[in-house]
């Protein structure tokens, strides 16, 4: 039988017993398997992008009558549900109670019958989601096809002291074991999100697809570089904006190359932006690190125009005015005035920079991938590109990002691969060039993870 883990909070799991038998008198034909895999949905359902797990059609999908199991976990106090929705847009938002919150455990789930619905429901969803999915259906195809390699279990069990993170790691894992697949293509800025947009990074590297080691092609200060495109040729990037206000805006902007501009450009597509603030903050008396630095330049960027109450971020946005004051008064505009929608107020800049991304790397790249690279592994991570480590598909996939870039924005990227590759590529040539007739054997040796499902309850 094919092997399916449902996640449980762990005190949830101690007071089972109590849970069960509150809930058995009040649903007809109880069971506790579907009282179990309504709670695992629950306990999934972290993620910062919606995805339809707990819309009321899907849970039936999964679950008969599964209204009846929320509200009454709901009564119990097992469940909190949001407080409104809105149909056809925002569904009832659950999550567990503080009295429950804890360590997720996995329990291997028998029922075969519950197996087999729960599965016809993900297919039903996703033959629902790719209806919306222009320009995506490529990568999904490889989605699917994702496992893991030995070793995922004792990296979530290095959070074990950190149970928020332990708990979305685990549930980030477990959904990827299970073939609980989700994608979307937001309305907004038209990014794809999926298992693997929001999963940790170093959890990533133990992703395989057909036995494949995997590696991320990243835009360095994708941000940072896809803004000169207002600096240098805003009229290109017009048609991409929300509103007819802003698209009117960037079709009539005139920005002078003074040499404040010039600067920040060659800084960014140095990859030497941030490098240079650092040490700016520093003169002034505030010491931040690489990532840190970049958090405020984020803000810089994308708060209203007003000064931030903040003193540390004021600080730095009256550093970055004087360093670039032509570049400040450019952005501020775009950014626009601070009420309205968030197509209108300064949401609207991050709006258009992540619209750009996303045209940039789903419409045109990876379009173009498919199209001269149609057997090359290719999974969008927002500005990025996962693809595989045992061909030549690495340099051709960046070659391809390189020139797309290049032609569009202006200026030639940074495209970093990350660190695991190299190391991965040799040690797998090594591998391959000295069992040349057992190649197969390499590839059993990094496949799935293969459970263990005659234990009962495993804590990962």
């Amino acid at each position: 039988m094919e092997c399916y883990y449902q996640i449980l909070p762990e005190l949830v799991y101690k007071d089972w017993e109590s849970i069960e038998e509150l809930l058995r008198i009040k649903i007809p034909n109880f069971s506790s398997d579907y009282l179990r895999q309504v709670i695992s949905v629950v306990a999934c359902n972290s993620r910062k992008v919606e995805d339809p797990s707990l819309r009321i059609v899907y849970l039936r999908r999964l679950v008969p009558y599964a209204e009846r199991y929320l509200i009454g976990l709901d009564k119990i106090g097992v469940i909190k549900r949001s407080p409104y929705y809105i149909p056809g847009e925002i569904s009832y938002r659950y999550n567990i109670t503080p009295k429950y919150q804890s360590r997720y455990i996995h329990v291997p789930l028998y029922n075969a019958k519950l197996i087999r619905r729960i599965h016809k429901a993900y297919y039903l969803t996703e033959k629902e989601a790719l209806k919306n999915l222009q320009g995506c259906a490529y990568q999904v195809k490889y989605l699917r096809q994702l496992t893991f390699a030995k070793g995922w279990r004792e990296f979530v069990e290095t959070y074990k002291d950190n149970p928020n993170q332990y708990n979305s790691i685990l549930a980030s894992a477990v959904r990827i074991v299970n073939k609980d697949f989700f994608f979307s293509r937001d309305e907004t800025e038209r990014r794809f999100h999926s298992n693997i947009t929001n999963m940790k990074k170093k959890l990533r590297k133990y992703l395989r697809i057909n036995g494949k080691p995997l590696t991320t092609l990243d835009i360095k200060n994708s941000q940072p570089f896809l803004s000169t495109i207002i600096l240098s040729n805003p009229s290109k990037v017009a048609g991409l904006a929300k509103t007819t206000t802003l698209s009117m805006l960037l079709e009539t902007l005139q920005v002078s190359k003074n040499d404040d501009v010039n600067k920040y450009i060659k800084l960014v597509v140095d990859g030497q932006f941030y490098e240079y603030l650092m040490i700016e903050f520093a003169r002034e008396g505030i010491v931040l690190d690489r990532k840190n630095t970049k958090l405020q330049v984020f803000r810089i960027l994308f708060s209203p125009n007003r000064l931030p109450k903040n003193e540390i971020n004021r600080k730095c946005r009256l550093i970055f005015k004087n360093s670039f004051p032509t570049v400040h008064r450019i952005f501020s505009k775009v950014r626009g005035r601070d009420s309205g929608t968030r197509f209108d107020n300064s949401n609207r800049f991050a709006i258009l920079l992540a619209t750009i991304e996303s045209y940039l790397v789903i419409d045109v790249i990876l379009k173009r991938v498919h199209k001269e690279l149609p057997r090359t592994i290719a999974l969008t991570i927002h500005d990025s590109i996962m693809t595989g480590i045992l061909t030549d598909d690495v340099e051709a996939v960046r070659k391809i990002m390189n020139e797309e870039l290049t032609y569009f924005i202006g200026y030639t990227p940074r495209i970093e691969i990350e660190r695991n590759y190299k190391e991965e590529k040799i040690k797998t040539n090594e591998y391959i060039e000295n069992n040349k007739k057992n190649e197969q054997d390499y590839f059993h040796s990094i496949s799935l993870i293969q459970y263990d499902v005659t234990t009962s309850i495993s804590t990962g």
